[in-house]
């Protein structure tokens, strides 16, 4: 921050107390605050704000795949193979706990039964 808007931001302060305190009506607070704020611009209107130009380069295209996959075949998939491995890995893993539930299941009733 510069020494200008060091100033400025004190002489805003002291306005807004002002303000606050009932020194100064609500418009004579606006002007004054409007005018000490046009000063802070620079000469040609260029604020901080409005420092960054942009640029003059045009904005690269995108290009869009004209090529479809076969059909039946999921993209997804292609595109995230390990999607699929783990989705095999879940089956697999629910499908010996089931097993195993069943052969629990299957052992109690064997030994409860004379």
């Amino acid at each position: 921050m510069n020494e200008q808007e060091r100033r400025s931001n004190h002489i805003l302060r002291a306005l807004d107390e002002a303000h606050r305190m009932g020194r100064i009506t609500r418009a004579e607070y606006r002007t004054r605050r409007r005018a000490l704020l046009t000063s802070l611009s620079d000469s040609n209107g260029v604020t901080a704000r409005n420092a960054i130009l942009p640029s003059r380069e045009p904005a690269p295209r995108r290009v869009e795949s004209t090529r479809r996959p076969p059909p039946g075949v999921d993209e997804a998939a292609t595109l995230f193979p390990e999607r699929r491995a783990a989705l095999r890995k879940l089956w697999l893993v629910t499908g010996g706990m089931v097993l195993v539930a069943m052969l629990l299941v299957y052992w109690m009733l064997r030994r409860s039964s004379p």
